[in-house]
């Protein structure tokens, strides 16, 4: 186990050499991370239109109510909300 650990930290400290910060390394990550929030955003509104649709068109044929469709909307801005302050959050502390 010993032999293990040792091995683990002396491939860490290789790995840990600047030569590989040359490579790319935090412009790929920050680049991947920006391509990733922008597709959580569009799933997210994707998701909560198809949410609103739903509920207007079951208020619409009364087999639900307009104050449901009302709390729809107030359940989709508090998503909005998360998320937004989510972004100011990833803005604050990178």
């Amino acid at each position: 186990m010993q032999l293990f650990r040792n091995f683990i930290l002396v491939l860490l400290s290789l790995m840990a050499s600047p030569a590989f910060a040359t490579i790319g390394g935090l412009s790929k990550g920050v680049d991947l991370a920006e391509n990733i929030k922008t597709g959580l955003y569009a799933l997210l509104g994707v998701c909560s239109s198809i949410y609103l649709i739903y509920l207007a068109f079951m208020a619409f044929t009364e087999k639900k109510t307009w104050a449901d469709f009302g709390w729809g909307i107030v359940y989709v801005c508090i998503a909005g909300g998360v998320i937004a302050l989510a972004g100011w959050a990833w803005s604050a502390f990178a």
